[in-house]
């Protein structure tokens, strides 16, 4: 392989500039690194380090800061939306810039077939409009046809509550950390730069809950 796409894993002991300098000996010619939105101002998760190490590498990077996965609904949101018919998440009335982890995959692929357009380049891949969950909530109620509230729990007793069902800590403090620029009203902001790449409109979330509504049901 001469190109690699790296996705960061949860969980512990890994060893990412073990892998980085692998990479290194292997004269890989392009990463293209999944990031996050606003990583610069989140020196507390492990994007941020990452990107520093992927820079000091020399190999040329694509870095790919997504806002937020629409796809968290189905994923560690997805049983308390299943279960109890509720967004159970510390992130107040703030809006989030939602994006469809398949718009994301589109933009990766043209990173890997365009390389000379996209090398040492970062690009910012929202959806086209910021909502908040009380409104996320509004809208799976309409499609899925079934009532889901959002509690907007505070951080006391969300970290509780994922404790007592068994979470690890340091993945709940994860999670908290990544609402927190939301409940700060920090994470609205939205760009166009995956209409730019894939010439296509970004899927909206409602396409998004509709394709999976069974994820729910």
């Amino acid at each position: 392989m001469d190109k690699v796409f790296l996705i960061y894993p949860p969980g512990d002991k890994i060893e990412f500039q073990k892998l980085l300098s692998v990479i290194k000996e292997k004269d890989i010619y392009h990463i293209v690194y999944l990031s996050v939105k606003d990583v610069q101002f989140l020196p507390f998760i492990h994007h941020f380090k990452n990107e520093k190490l992927i820079k000091k590498l020399g190999v040329p990077y694509t870095f790919i800061r997504a806002g937020y996965f629409m796809q968290n609904l189905q994923d560690f949101l997805g049983d308390e939306i299943k279960e109890r018919r509720r967004i159970f998440i510390p992130a107040g009335k703030g809006k989030t810039s939602f994006v469809d982890t398949r718009d994301l995959a589109e933009v990766v692929i043209s990173s890997f077939q365009n390389p000379q357009l996209h090398m040492k380049t970062s690009h910012v891949i929202t959806g086209s409009r910021a909502v908040n969950f009380y409104e996320v909530a509004e809208i799976m109620t309409y499609i899925l046809g079934e009532k889901i509230e959002y509690t907007n729990p505070s951080v006391k007793e969300f970290k509780s509550f994922m404790l007592k069902k068994g979470e690890k800590e340091d993945f709940v403090n994860v999670v908290i950390g990544i609402h927190f620029p939301t409940k700060l009203g920090l994470a609205k902001g939205v760009t166009n730069e995956f209409e730019e790449i894939t010439k296509s409109n970004p899927t909206p979330i409602e396409r998004y809950i509709e394709d999976y509504k069974n994820k729910w049901l």
